[in-house]
Formats: structure tokens, sequence, C-alpha cells
């Protein structure tokens, strides 16, 4: 929440905060400057104040469409200062040396995003030279802002989790309208093969006004075991061995992202697959209902670890090197980012808490690749006003299609 970076910025006696974008636009840029649509832009931010967006001529109305205050590169002497630095980074330290006086910033400054390091290392350092003092901690203060959602956020991420059901239903459907012929499935008259599978995610995905932003992961048997092999799109789909269905697309307009793993099984269902489905189902229902806001996201990686341990599982507490059984952390945050805070993970530097407000997943599993086994069930969910978290998925969680 803005609210937040208000908080933040006072907490380090920061005046102003400045988050660049050359080129490749990126969440914290995205978030600052209400999806900005624009190549190349500076968002400032100044402690108690909204947002001043700094374009280039050639996107001054995509910078007023964004309803932030704008100023243009020229109004701060852009052109002299190129002109006359001797270089690049002396002439970026000049320029938002000129910018920070002149929009009230008096002493000190963060500069966060995705950043050309050197560039901006030598930029930090010219500032410096120029009196400023520059915020060296270790955290981006935006992607600590974005980590509790807006209720206008969280509706965007509901929507974008709606449609992804819809491209799981149609996954669904394939598999249940399909046949078994010896160790293969049949459909429409051939043999179905995980890339027909991936295809028609990819398709449904872009008709439904999203971008897959990495390769859905839909793997089957020993891949599922590994848990971010893409699977082989090459191999025909075979009955009774786990099929993993991970899908975290992103809204193309807003860039807000969904999460969401079904583990899936046609035919027949083994035994030892039966079971280790019932306990990765029986973990996520423990978590989903001890979690709440106020505690330590870690707490919850501990007791899925506490429950997997008991039930005779290695997991990375155990073992931190195990390649089977529970062999990565419990969730994570979700918005800009498909993995961002809070993290789950048992590292004594994660003090994240779950918070109001937080939208996360719940994502346990169970590998074993050389049984040719792998479940994990993944919902992402939201902390509500009581402090308790809601699924935003509505599918069933269960093995059968």
């Amino acid at each position: 929440m803005l609210s937040d970076l208000d908080r933040l910025m006072r907490e380090r006696e920061l005046d102003a905060l400045i988050v660049p974008m050359h080129e490749a636009l990126h969440p914290s840029f995205r978030w600052l400057t209400r999806g900005a649509k624009v190549t190349r832009g500076y968002a400032v931010k100044l402690a108690g104040r909204d947002p001043v967006l700094i374009s280039y001529p050639m996107e001054r109305d995509e910078a007023a469409a964004t309803g932030l205050a704008t100023r243009l590169i020229h109004d701060f002497g852009y052109d002299a200062i190129f002109k006359s630095a001797p270089n690049g980074i002396a002439a970026y330290a000049d320029f938002f040396d000129v910018v920070l006086r002149e929009l009230g910033a008096t002493s000190s400054v963060a500069i966060v995003g995705n950043l050309p390091f050197p560039l901006y290392l030598g930029i930090a350092e010219g500032l410096e030279v120029k009196g400023w003092r520059v915020w060296r901690g270790s955290d981006d203060l935006v992607q600590l802002a974005r980590k509790r959602k807006e209720p206008w956020e969280i509706a965007a991420i509901r929507s974008v989790g709606e449609r992804t059901e819809q491209v799981v239903d149609q996954v669904r459907e394939v598999l249940r309208s399909s046949a078994i012929n010896g160790e293969h499935l049949i459909h429409d008259g051939r043999p179905l093969t995980l890339g027909d599978l991936k295809r028609l995610v990819s398709r449904e995905i872009s008709r439904l006004g999203m971008l897959e932003d990495h390769d859905t992961i839909l793997s089957q048997g020993r891949d599922a075991g590994i848990p971010h092999s893409r699977g082989d799109a090459a191999a025909i789909v075979r009955p009774s061995v786990p099929i993993v269905l991970d899908i975290f697309p992103a809204d193309r307009e807003t860039g807000y992202f969904f999460d969401l793993t079904r583990t899936f099984c046609v035919g027949p269902i083994p035994d030892d697959l039966r079971r280790l489905h019932a306990d990765v189902l029986e973990a996520f229902e423990l978590a989903r209902r001890e979690m709440r806001a106020g505690t330590l996201a870690s707490s919850y990686q501990t007791l899925v670890c506490d429950f997997f341990e008991q039930r005779g599982y290695a997991t990375t507490r155990s073992n931190p090197a195990t390649l089977e059984g529970y062999v990565h952390s419990l969730g994570h945050g979700v918005g800009l980012d498909v993995h961002e805070k809070p993290f789950f993970g048992l590292a004594a530097t994660n003090r994240d808490e779950i918070e109001i407000g937080d939208i996360v997943t719940i994502e346990p599993g169970l590998y074993f690749p050389d049984r040719d086994l792998g479940v994990r069930i993944e919902d992402t969910l939201v902390v509500g006003e009581s402090g308790r978290v809601e699924t935003l998925c509505r599918s069933s969680r269960g093995l059968v299609p």
C-alpha cells in the first residue's frame, strides 16, 4: 500500500525515492506509476506526497494518462546537463540532483527498482559527492510496500484467478474425454501429448487476456517429482501417473499474477499416489486452517515440516539437501511478481509476517522422482479483514480431473 511506503520512508529518514525505468517495465515502476505505458521515465516520490512521473516528451500523453502529476525531463535542464557532463553517470547524478532539489527534497534519497547496476552505483556515488545521503539498505522499499494489497489490487488478482480456473477447466475436459489405450491416452483419435496440453494452455491464456510470463509447468511421472520441471512436450500422456499442472499467468493490462497448481491422474490411481496426495491435501488444509494475520510466515513452514516429518517424509528442515519428500517452502506472496513477499522460508533473517491485505499461496508438495511420483496442491489466497485466509480458487483439489 502507498501508505506503507510513506511509513517505510519515515522509518529510514528518507526525503525522496527515485524509481527509474529504462526500456523494460518492472513491477516497482508499474506499481508506483499506476501502470504507465512509457519506455523510459522516472517516478519520484517525496515522503508524504503522491509520486511525480518525469517523462520524455514523446511519451507525455501516456504519462499524463496515469493521472499522476507529470513533468518533462527538459523542465530540469536535461539537455544542458547531458551536453556538458563528462560522461553519462555524471550527467545522471547532476540531473537527479536538480530533480530532487526542485521537487523539495533536502538531504536523503533511495534509488530502487530493476536498475542497471554499474550505472546506478556510479549515480549514487555522484549524488553523495553532491551532499546527498543515499540509502544503501538491502530491501527494495517499493517491494516492501507492495506486500499488502489495496482492494482494487485484490479484485484484479481475483479476476486473473477466475480466468486461470477457466484454463484449468479446459485441461480437465481434455483429460476426462481421453480414452486409455494401453500405456497412453487417446484424444480426438490420436495419442495425446503434453505438448498438446501445453499449446491448449498457452492458447487459452492468450484468449482470456493474459500472458504466459514463463513456460507453464505441465509434467508427469518422474518429471512431476521435480517441482519446477516443465515436462517433456513430446511425451505421450500416460494413465495412472501423476500429472502436475502449475499455472501462473499475468493479466495483460494490469500485470497482476495468479498461481494455481493441481495434480491429476487419469485411470486407475495407484495406492502410493493416493496416499501421497492425501498427505499433501491434509498438509494444505492444516496450513489454511491455522494461518492468520499477526504471525510469522515461517511458522507455517515449521508447521508443515512437523506434519510431514511425523509421517516419515524428509523435509528441507530435516535434510536441507534432500531431493525427495518435501523439498521446498510452503508458499509466497503474489502480486506484480509471481513470487514476492511474504516468503515462508526458515532462514533466520526471514521476519516476514502474515498481514491483512496479503495475497499468498499455500503449496505443499511431496516428490519422489525415482518412483515416478510427485504431488503439489496450490491455491492463491487473500488474508481478509478477519485476519484469516480466504481462497481465491474454486476448483477441486482431487486427483480425478
